[in-house]
């Protein structure tokens, strides 16, 4: 009586393993490993021009030298093109005053300090200290200046 045990023992056990391992599957052999592929780089885009330089722009500064008429002032007279402009500076001991003949008041200048800037245009032009009258000078040549521009302060 061992002998049907033993095979229905089997039979159970091959109806078993034949049912639970119809789902198994042996494994892949190892594919091919494909390295990435770089990653694309976008064309680089033209560099945008260069912003032009701005035009230099030149800068007459008169000196003022002391308070004795036209020889207070050197240049004098002085020669500066449209376009550019003018300032004073002060290399005497004495605050000065400056104002051009057409009236545009340029400004106390303390010793050692320098005006603010004045743009220049076509023509001549005269100015004087308001303080010493003596002191006289002229803007000459090409040039004469316009009123300076009040947002500056120096």
């Amino acid at each position: 009586m061992s002998f049907p045990r033993f095979t229905v023992a089997t039979a159970l056990i091959a109806l078993f393993v034949s049912a639970c391992g119809s789902g198994y599957s042996s494994p892949s052999s190892p594919s091919a490993t494909s390295s990435p592929s770089p990653a694309s780089t976008p064309a680089p885009s033209p560099s945008p021009a260069p912003a032009p330089s701005p035009a230099p722009s030149s800068q007459v500064t008169i000196a003022i030298v002391g308070s004795a008429g036209s020889g207070a002032f050197t240049p004098n007279p002085a020669s500066a093109a449209p376009g550019s402009s003018v300032v004073w500076r002060n290399n005497d001991s004495t605050l000065h005053h400056i104002v051009l003949d057409n009236g545009t008041d340029v400004g106390n200048v303390s010793p050692g300090a320098t005006t603010r800037s004045i743009a220049v245009s076509s023509g001549t032009i005269g100015f004087h200290c308001t303080i010493h009258p003596s002191m006289v000078g002229t803007i000459n040549g090409s040039a004469a200046i316009t009123a300076p521009d009040p947002g500056q302060n120096y």
